[in-house]
């Protein structure tokens, strides 16, 4: 039985509580203020009917038939002769007979106390609504020099008596009200008055909803059944005051019941912006609504929750699909993409809370970013249910929405944005700070460092991510798989994969139960250019037969970084191969881990800051060092890492895509200017802030870091080539994919065409060229489910699957980590000169220098094309170690070995001895 209909929702007393429910109709209601308020405010904005406000309907409906009297100039009549009077600013209770019971008739000494004067009237006018009062004189005199009033006059007064109190202190004076004498007197009579509340200072709308918590009726009311509940529902708690109203239920039990409807139906809404489900959902035996099935849920003190009308509930795991996720987890922006009971691979739009708005390319690349607005209330709830809590996105929000504020916040909120998560779990050695909006800060380690108690900004995204994933309008999916870049070691993605579990583990309903929930994999993908490889093969047709093989080579260009692969497609062959198709090997990989468009755009707003030095120094303005730049003159004084410098270079960044992107619609002005608006250091801004801009210059710079990012692959791709039993010269051709959004750029394509030229000379072509170049997929911008270049990782992740049609091996993978990352050596005559790179075996000792000195400097890089021994050693991507020996030995020479993709050792032996383990001295490790 999937699914059944209910009449009583069964819940744990802590869950129900979480979920604002009680068995109780008194305890309901005391949770409904919240959304008393919220209604009454939307009646006084003038909010239109609603089906899903049965307070607001209600109010509109009384106030329509009242209304012209409340417009009124002055005076609104109430039963029993009150009167909210307009210049008063309110009420009046002008009944005869009433007033003349007071002090039996006696009306009140002046000099009496105030207090008892106060306790007489309202014993005797026995309101249990409100508590009347002694007026002040200066509200007493608006019931002086009156005419045309609900009520009679004489003398410009009310009719009564001319003598009437006013409070003096804390006593009580006699005042004669008549027109031609208005001076104190020995005595008076109590006029009762109450003061309108804060709510009536809204306007005529105020002064009704006044009337109603004080339990007034409108003459045309008077008989009005609707009115009568708006008064028990407003003024539940004082069950004294409603007692001859209590039946008048109908507005309580309207709102509890679109309570319940709004719990279910909002859920996801409140926790991450998806759009509200239908109320068909509740109703159709074939829907049904995962949290009113409470089979597998464990309770001991039990709620039951009587539901306004029969609903149906679904059992969760029959909502499980059959089918897989892959997750391509980016620097910029994320891609997930599905696959259920079929061949066909499907986008997801994640981050897009409203289905049903049209389809936007954007939606299936989800920006990787988060904004901390309060983390104590969202920590609080995360951690107060294991399954499914009740976070709210107003508390912590990611994707487009996250983007879109960031983009358009001041520069004393730009730290609670946290853009560069996936960073952070690269570098081993980074730190990071969580900045929420209302002041609370936590310190995290190196991601490798964290415990499972530490706030975890990887998983609260997957979270996200889960939610956006498994819910009413997709079903839950159970298999996963993450994508990873070539240069991550094993312990970072195997602590990403956790923290990706533990994630998309907590956004499953509990309804599900504990033993379902643990079923959940998230499983390593291939490499993120291996699993665009696959994808480009299957677009272009590529079918490869017998003992055909398909050399490739990826140059995967993202927002961030860029990553290369190489390797080989071939069709599966042999009895071990036989369930496969075809066979992917890739045996060679690289990066360029500055290379990506969020960076180049970073770059060049970093050269039009530089170019703009003397205005930025006098003005105060501060911006960001890029990671690929040295200092320069004044600079001390310019970089910086404050809220205003990011914000700045943010800023520019922003102005500048358009420039990158290569929009037909933008120039820069014929002023050779750019304006925008910068924060300087004190937090001022300065709006249309003119910087010089040379449109030439900042080509030039493109060209050019684009072209060392090709230099690099090329670098890359001899090296991976010539450690492969395939030589290039012998290879007919190299397919070369381009992928990721940068691809996109004119650069890349002509940059391309240049080196693959320069290549086939140096490699001897005659006529026909070694190299085939591939577009970015995603050229048919009409298809919007088909593959892009950005889309393309995480659709070769499905088809590489365990399970799927394609075998995968990774020769970029030593033992149980990947390779060394760097290329070790020295500088010699200005240049880098490698003596270790990434082909090195792990625990090998190599011959680095002689031990005849004390110091030694080693000098290491990423880039391909320090392989070369062409590079400048003072070029930005060589660093340098300063290494001082603990003894010298003119005969022995200083060794170095590699242990792990980012660690080296080094020990003093001599020939002899580091053949045999024989050292001089302890064995030194390097974290480079």
């Amino acid at each position: 039985m999937d699914t059944k209909i209910i009449s009583q929702w069964t819940l744990s007393n802590k869950e129900a509580q979480q979920r604002g429910l009680d068995g109780s109709f008194d305890n309901m209601v005391a949770n409904l203020d919240e959304t008393i308020q919220a209604e009454i405010a939307a009646f006084i904005n003038n909010g239109q009917a609603n089906k899903n406000k049965p307070l607001l309907n209600a109010l509109n409906s009384c106030f329509s038939t009242v209304e012209s009297e409340f417009k009124a100039a002055r005076w609104i009549s109430f039963e029993g002769d009150i009167f909210f009077d307009k210049d008063a600013k309110g009420f009046w209770m002008l009944c005869e007979d009433k007033i003349k019971n007071f002090n039996k008739n006696n009306g009140f000494t002046s000099g009496e106390l105030c207090a008892d004067v106060v306790e007489i009237i309202n014993s005797e006018l026995e309101d249990a609504f409100n508590e009347w009062g002694v007026p002040s004189l200066s509200i007493l005199k608006c019931l002086t020099n009156l005419s045309n009033t609900p009520f009679k006059i004489s003398n410009g007064r009310y009719s009564f008596s001319a003598y009437s109190l006013y409070k003096n202190e804390n006593k009580v004076q006699g005042f004669d009200c008549d027109r031609s004498i208005l001076k104190v007197s020995s005595f008076g009579r109590c006029l009762p008055y109450l003061p309108q509340s804060d709510v009536a200072e809204l306007g005529d709308k105020g002064v009704f909803i006044n009337a109603i918590y004080s339990g007034f009726i409108p003459p045309k009311l008077k008989d009005n059944e609707l009115y009568k509940s708006l008064i028990v529902a407003l003024n539940y708690s004082k069950k004294a005051a409603i007692e001859g109203f209590k039946d008048k239920t109908q507005v309580l039990e309207q709102l509890i019941q679109q309570k319940i409807f709004n719990i279910l139906l909002l859920e996801d809404f409140i926790r991450a912006d998806i759009a509200p489900y239908q109320e068909k959902i509740l109703e159709d035996t074939e829907l049904g609504h995962w949290s009113l099935w409470t089979e597998e849920l464990d309770s001991d003190a039990e709620q039951v929750i009587d539901l306004p009308t029969p609903m149906v509930a679904r059992d969760p795991k029959s909502s499980i699909n059959d089918g897989v996720v892959a997750i391509d987890f980016g620097t910029k922006s994320t891609v997930v993409v599905y696959q259920k009971d079929n061949v066909n691979i499907h986008p997801m739009r994640i981050g897009t809370g409203d289905l049903s708005k049209d389809i936007q390319a954007h939606h299936y690349e989800n920006p990787t970013i988060m904004e901390f607005r309060d983390l104590d209330a969202f920590i609080s709830a995360y951690s107060a249910k294991a399954n499914k809590p009740y976070t709210r996105w107003q508390d912590l929000t990611i994707s487009h929405t996250a983007k879109n504020a960031l983009e358009g916040t001041d520069s004393s909120k730009f730290n609670t944005f946290l853009d560069e998560i996936k960073q952070w779990a690269g570098d081993k050695n980074r730190k990071l700070k969580v900045v929420g909006q209302q002041g609370k800060v936590i310190d995290l380690p190196p991601f490798l460092e964290l415990t499972k108690d530490d706030f975890n900004p990887i998983e609260i995204y997957a979270y996200f991510l889960g939610l956006y994933i498994n819910n009413l309008n997709n079903g839950i999916f159970m298999d996963y798989i993450l994508s990873f870049p070539v240069t991550y070691e094993m312990p970072v993605r195997d602590k990403i994969i956790e923290s990706f579990e533990r994630g998309i583990k907590k956004s499953l309903p509990s309804e599900l139960g504990a033993d379902t929930i643990e079923h959940l994999t998230v499983t390593k993908g291939a490499s993120e250019p291996a699993a665009y490889a696959l994808t480009a093969f299957k677009s272009h047709n590529f079918d490869p037969v017998d003992d055909e093989h398909i050399f490739y080579g990826v140059f995967d260009f993202g927002g961030g970084t860029t990553d290369f692969d190489f390797g080989v497609f071939r069709e599966a062959q042999g009895a071990k191969e036989r369930r496969f198709d075809y066979v992917i090997e890739h045996f060679g990989a690289g990066g360029d881990k500055f290379l990506g468009g969020e960076n180049l755009l970073e770059l060049l707003a970093f050269e039009v800051f530089k170019k703009n030095r003397v205005a930025l120094l006098e003005a105060g303005i501060q911006f960001e060092k890029h990671p690929e730049k040295d200092a320069f003159a004044g600079s001390e004084q310019l970089l910086s890492y404050s809220q205003e410098a990011k914000n700045n270079t943010k800023k520019l960044c922003i102005a500048l895509r358009p420039f990158w992107e290569e929009h037909d619609d933008f120039s820069i002005d014929s002023s050779s200017s750019l304006s925008i608006t910068l924060t300087d250091s004190r937090g001022i801004q300065h709006s249309a802030f003119s910087l010089d801009v040379d449109e030439e210059e900042l080509r030039q710079l493109l060209s050019d870091r684009i072209e060392r990012g090709v230099e690099n692959f090329f670098d890359a791709l001899r090296l991976a080539f010539s450690h492969s039993e395939a030589q290039l010269s012998g290879i007919e051709n190299v397919n070369i994919f381009l992928a990721g959004n940068s691809s996109q750029s004119s650069y890349v394509t002509a940059l391309f065409e240049k080196h693959i030229a320069l290549q086939d000379e140096e490699i001897g072509s005659e006529g026909q060229s070694h190299f085939k170049l591939f577009a970015p997929l995603g050229a048919d911008k009409t298809n919007i489910e088909k593959p892009t270049g950005k889309t393309g990782v995480a659709f070769g992740l499905i088809e590489s699957r365990e399970g799927g049609n394609i075998k995968v091996i990774d020769r970029n993978v030593s033992g149980e980590d990947i390779r060394f990352k760097y290329y070790l050596g020295e500088n010699r005559k200005g240049k880098f000169k490698p003596i270790v790179d990434r082909e090195n075996k792990f625990n090998e000792w190599v011959e680095f220098i002689d031990a005849g000195y004390q110091k030694f400097e080693l000098y290491y890089s990423e880039q391909p094309t320090s392989s070369t021994g062409k590079v400048l050693a003072s070029d930005d991507s060589i660093k340098k170690k300063s290494i001082k020996l603990d003894l010298t030995d003119d005969e022995a020479m200083v060794y170095i070995k590699i242990i792990s993709p980012t660690q080296i050792e080094y020990v003093i032996a001599d020939e002899q001895g580091i053949k045999n383990n024989i050292y001089l001295n302890e064995p030194q490790s390097i974290e480079l």
